[in-house]
């Protein structure tokens, strides 16, 4: 026997020795390894599979990592989270602060509609009754513009707010289950809202995940993490 040949022998039982060996391991703990690698041949050539902290991964790059994923339906929380006392209070606050001047000036246009009724067509002062009735039409329009600036300026600070408390929720609940990525969508499943085809077209795209396996939606857990409702 050659040495060429003594040495594939010597191959063969070592290979057969470790074969052995991750067998039994199997019977015994239902489980192979450990094993530092996997190399997994193919025509173009070979690909490395290995533990990269904690995840399977086939290269250096993050790209080149399995990493696990969830699901979120954000808009279940913040609907929820904008309803809480604090901010309900500050916006009928605003409000009424608002209300107070829009009030004043509408009751002023209506005083002068009163006197204009009661004017003479001819009657000198109906020019300038409708110059000071249109100052005040116009300042009363600025002040609905201005109340609807201030409006949709609160109640986009509490949305900020309320999405940061989500994220916060996300990560603790992540972490508990050792989730790497979370994704937010809408249930492919859920009703849609009424209203226009631009809003249910807008339903449709945030339908990521038009299928998803059993225990991927975190969204229960993340929502009583918040102390929210299911």
């Amino acid at each position: 026997m050659n040495n060429k040949t003594t040495n594939v022998v010597i191959a063969t039982f070592l290979s057969i020795a470790v074969v052995s060996t991750m067998l039994m391991s199997n019977e015994k703990t239902g489980t192979i390894g450990p094993a530092d690698a996997v190399i997994l041949a193919g025509s173009d050539g070979d690909v490395t599979v290995k533990n990269s902290e904690g995840r399977m991964s086939w290269g250096d790059k993050k790209t080149s990592t399995v990493w696990s994923i969830g699901f979120m339906e954000t808009g279940k929380a913040l609907s929820q989270l904008l309803q809480a006392d604090h901010y309900v209070e500050t916006r009928e606050e605003l409000n009424a602060e608002l209300a107070g001047s829009l009030t004043e000036t509408r009751k002023a246009l209506e005083t002068i509609n009163a006197q204009a009724q009661s004017l003479e067509q001819d009657d000198p002062n109906a020019g300038a009754l409708r110059q000071q009735w249109q100052r005040l039409y116009d300042k009363f329009q600025k002040l609905q513009k201005i109340a609807a600036d201030a409006r949709a300026s609160l109640l986009a600070d509490q949305m900020q707010e309320s999405y940061d408390e989500i994220i916060e929720a996300v990560n603790v609940v992540s972490e508990r289950l050792q989730v790497d990525m979370v994704l937010r969508f809408i249930p492919p499943d859920g009703e849609f809202e009424q209203g226009n085809p631009d809003s249910t077209i807008m339903q449709i795209r945030l339908r990521s995940a038009l299928r998803l396996p059993d225990g991927l939606d975190i969204t229960d857990e993340v929502l009583a993490e918040l102390g929210l409702d299911d």
